[in-house]
């Protein structure tokens, strides 16, 4: 998870700064991760030593490298990291997942040896897995117009609504996907060669309330389909689906 983390502060870095080095950094971390710890059946390892990549993953695992590829997509409009993130997305729903509160235990039901699967809940020097998961959740229910993972993001958040209300400070990255709620929640898909150019103008902006798509031809992702035309780059702004006329800046 921390290799997780360090690609994702490199990438956002490298969003802020335009510093390529940054960039390098968090696709080689990331690069390492798909060849080193992720395995033929989707899981994920959690360690690597001496050349050997060992145990299995804990959710917190997941939750990193899922929101470290997301990230990594806002930046390069590479896909593979989008359809990656939602693959983890899934195999950690199948195996580490609560039926009844849609809640995250912290080890997989591969686990077999454990007398009670805990579930991390609380933030504190680092986010709970469990917040995380959430916040990716929400993210990926966008690209891909996903009810389920809508409903689940939102069930999660509701599960600990009254412990935030009463300890607002050991739930921070709650409060982070409470926010998308209260307020208006922007969809913005730039489409066109110059997509790259334009999200790199917007990521100069602290823009906390909106999700970025983008591609530079026709892309199969539910939030861009129909949106490429020859020659032209556009940016679509939406909110819950309803879209403004495109811009061209």
């Amino acid at each position: 998870s921390w290799n997780a983390l360090m690609t994702n502060g490199y990438t956002k870095a490298y969003s802020v700064f335009k510093k390529p080095h940054y960039l390098e950094i968090a696709l080689k971390n990331a690069n390492f991760i798909i060849k080193n710890q992720l395995n033929k059946d989707g899981s994920l390892n959690h360690s690597y030593k001496d050349g050997k990549s060992s145990i299995n993953g804990f959710s917190e695992d997941y939750a990193t490298v899922i929101e470290a590829f997301i990230s990594l997509y806002q930046i390069t409009l590479d896909e593979k990291w989008l359809n990656t993130a939602k693959n983890l997305t899934e195999y950690t729903i199948i195996h580490f997942q609560d039926e009844k509160t849609k809640m995250f235990f912290f080890t997989s039901d591969k686990d077999k040896n454990l007398i009670a699967r805990k579930m991390k809940v609380i933030d504190n020097v680092m986010s709970s897995s469990n917040s995380i998961l959430a916040n990716n959740l929400f993210k990926l229910s966008h690209y891909y117009s996903n009810e389920k993972y809508a409903k689940i993001a939102k069930q999660m958040l509701n599960n600990v609504k009254n412990d935030i209300i009463n300890s607002p400070t050991e739930y921070y990255n709650w409060l982070n996907l409470m926010l998308n709620y209260t307020g208006d929640y922007y969809e913005v898909a730039v489409s066109g060669t110059e997509a790259k150019n334009k999200i790199s103008q917007i990521q100069n902006h602290y823009l906390p309330n909106i999700l970025i798509a983008a591609a530079t031809k026709v892309s199969k992702l539910p939030l861009m389909d129909s949106r490429f035309i020859e020659n032209k780059t556009y940016i679509y702004i939406c909110v819950e689906g309803a879209c403004k006329l495109p811009e061209t800046d």
